[in-house]
């Protein structure tokens, strides 16, 4: 022993500094080591699940974009056949028009000729009338200028 060591407390140090690590090892290192695993796997799958359902999402958006341009494309197509729709009723309302334009017109001037027809015969009517009245007083009175102003004074009572 030499300058005081002592090699049986040395290998008891040495023993006691390896139960020590083999201990702490099982004791602390070992619990922690798992604990970091099963933390790296909860991680690792909470990620892999947000990929999943990333994935997902994407899809389903790809699957909305396709039906909203299908629906946009329905709705063009929709508009368009209901503006041809609208010529075709425009050219029906305006073709009924003019044919109840044409009758009406039609109608006007069978009433303005049905009309002219009763005038003129109405107007012949009193015409006569007039020449008979004048005649029967001409030949009733013997005065022709006196027939003359009964016959002016009957045309202006009936003008009246």
């Amino acid at each position: 022993m030499p300058l005081g060591i002592d090699l049986t407390q040395i290998l008891l140090h040495l023993f006691n500094v390896i139960i020590l690590f083999v201990g702490l090892y099982f004791i602390l290192y070992k619990p922690v080591l798992n604990f970091m695993k099963k933390r790296e796997d909860h991680y690792k799958e909470m990620d892999d699940e947000a990929k999943a359902k990333l994935a997902e999402a994407d899809a389903k958006l790809a699957e909305y974009s396709t039906k909203l341009s299908d629906v946009d494309a329905e709705i063009s197509e929709k508009k368009r056949q209901a503006d041809r729709d609208i010529e075709i009723m425009r050219g029906h309302a305006e073709d009924s028009a003019k044919a109840e334009a044409a009758k009406i017109i039609s109608d006007a001037k069978k009433n303005a000729e049905t009309q002219k027809t009763n005038i003129i015969a109405q107007a012949r009517d009193d015409i006569a009338k007039m020449i008979e009245d004048a005649t029967s007083k001409v030949v009733l009175t013997k005065n022709s200028s006196e027939a003359f102003d009964l016959f002016l004074d009957d045309a202006e009572r009936s003008t009246d």
